[in-house]
């Protein structure tokens, strides 16, 4: 299951784009099969269990969405991370479970800086890719749990409509960067580190629930 950007069905398959999916691949798999994440389209998928990914992603989007605003804010030029913010749609969720999300703080992890362009964009390249395999994952929600955008799944329902334009949007971002070396190389280690904090928190997250410290399906 693509949890964040799928390996195709876009046009955008080369340039940053590529290069951004090369150097992360591994981990974008990895993340997949997470105890978490690895059922989350199947029928038998736990309802306590999407409660919990639910928080794990609060605590994540907690700690990534400052950074991105405050980046994108200094930019004079560039893609407004505001139309884009995430953590308003996981509180919705949140709320409608009754799960209070003022206890949900960050784990205790450093987090990823965005002090340039290519960490800006590489950041994006994880959080924006989740929206196209949420589109896929929303309906299945909705058949096997019941959920919608207004019960639940207002995070996976993402942009809805305006997913595929908003996902080409980021992706004319990216390539702005293209002819600049240093900045496509701190795009790719910025993804890594999205990719592993996302990881980090999820791995966390189960361990507080479960008291396991393995958080991969094999």
């Amino acid at each position: 299951m693509n949890v964040t950007n799928p390996q195709s069905g876009s046009n955008d398959q080369g340039g940053v784009r590529a290069l951004l999916r090369d150097a992360t691949g591994m981990q974008h798999d990895q993340l997949n099969r997470h105890a978490l994440l690895a059922g989350l389209v199947r029928p038998d998928y736990a309802l306590a269990t999407y409660q919990l990914l639910l928080q794990a992603l609060f605590r994540t989007y907690a700690g990534l969405e400052p950074g991105l605003a405050a980046f994108s804010k200094r930019q004079l030029a560039g893609l407004d991370y505001e139309p884009r913010a995430k953590l308003s749609w996981l509180q919705a969720d949140l709320n409608h479970f009754a799960i209070d999300s003022a206890s949900l703080k960050p784990a205790d992890l450093p987090l990823p800086q965005i002090a340039c362009v290519g960490d800006y964009v590489g950041a994006l390249y994880v959080v924006e890719g989740s929206t196209l395999g949420g589109q896929m994952i929303a309906k299945c929600l909705g058949q096997n749990l019941g959920l919608s955008a207004d019960a639940g799944a207002r995070f996976y329902a993402g942009y809805g409509a305006a997913t595929t334009s908003m996902w080409r949007g980021f992706i004319d971002f990216a390539e702005s960067i293209a002819a600049d070396t240093a900045q496509v190389t701190a795009a790719q280690l910025a993804a890594k580190r999205i990719f592993a904090f996302f990881q980090q928190q999820f791995d966390l997250a189960v361990v507080a629930e479960f008291g396991s410290g393995s958080g991969n399906h094999d």
